[in-house]
């Protein structure tokens, strides 16, 4: 979903594929529909959200540690969260991407006018932020629109947070009693909190992990997954490093594929971390399909 513009996918037919694999991957392009529509069975979502803050990708805007003279990867747990907690609570999300999967790892189909078969994502820009009143980053904000980010017209013409979170609690919702979901991210700490925030209304976050986890549990409706704590600690000393490096590591991403859109960053990055993510479940850590790891985030868990 991309509410930036125009919808692009009326009138094309989403097909998810069936089976172990998917003919001409495209991951560099994503078809952008213009509902979020609730779908049949069991799927995995995987979210990638661009908040104005610092990450390992290089999106600047966050607070500095509750600690001073130390950086955040010299927090503990409980300080690493409160660090999260302090950025979510205060920040403004710009975009969220969300790419679906069944069970097996197969991502929904639309075909291009060519007729060719692309892999969807969605991204969702939201109007929410607004230079002019919120607290940010200076750098952050030149990222971003050095990136492509229009923010007057993402003010214009993207979809409010809160109208977003509606529509996702009654999709999640009409699904209670059916199976639970799984949402993996890569890097996830920050992704869940800002669903979450959203999802409660935009209520300061539990003081705790644990407590934050149990209200992710209970607003998302299912697991929680980390890709890249996944790949960190499955014993495998070249599964390491950001998203690019672990895609390429894990033979999911191709380098043949045409560049995106300049501003297309939270879906591409949505769809790689899916992608990385059934790929650690089944192709690495397939003895109890990374159910082991559920819960633990990078950063956040030793």
């Amino acid at each position: 979903m991309r509410r930036v513009g125009r919808p692009g996918a009326e009138g094309r037919r989403v097909q998810p594929r069936r089976g172990g694999t998917t003919r001409a991957r495209r991951p560099g392009q994503a078809r952008h529909g213009g509902e979020l529509r609730s779908g049949a069975g069991r799927h995995r979502l995987a979210a990638r959200e661009l908040p104005l803050r610092r990450n390992r990708h290089g999106v600047p805007g966050h607070r500095p540690p509750p600690a001073p003279g130390r950086s955040a990867a010299q927090l503990a747990p409980p300080e690493q969260y409160a660090l999260v907690k302090a950025n979510v609570d205060e920040l403004t999300v710009v975009q969220l991407g969300l790419t679906l999967c069944d069970e097996y790892g197969n991502i929904p189909v639309a075909l291009d006018g060519g007729g060719r078969p692309l892999e969807v994502a969605w991204e969702v820009t939201f109007s929410d932020f607004d230079a002019r009143r919120d607290r940010h980053a200076p750098e952050s904000v030149e990222f971003l629109r050095s990136s492509g980010i229009d923010f007057d017209r993402s003010r214009a013409r993207g979809v409010a947070s809160a109208a977003f979170a509606a529509k996702l609690a009654a999709i999640l919702s009409s699904r209670r009693g059916r199976g639970e979901l799984t949402w993996a991210a890569f890097g996830g700490a920050y992704d869940f909190a800002y669903l979450v925030k959203m999802l409660a209304g935009g209520r300061p976050l539990p003081g705790t992990w644990h407590a934050f986890a149990t209200q992710a549990r209970a607003l998302l409706g299912g697991r929680l997954f980390d890709a890249k704590y996944m790949a960190e600690h499955c014993e495998r000393a070249d599964l390491c490093g950001g998203l690019r490096r672990l895609a390429a590591s894990l033979s999911v991403q191709r380098t043949n594929s045409p560049e995106p859109p300049a501003a297309c960053l939270a879906g591409r990055k949505s769809h790689s971390a899916c992608r990385i993510y059934t790929a650690m479940r089944r192709h690495i850590l397939y003895r109890d399909g990374g159910a082991s790891h559920q819960g633990l985030m990078d950063g956040l868990h030793h």
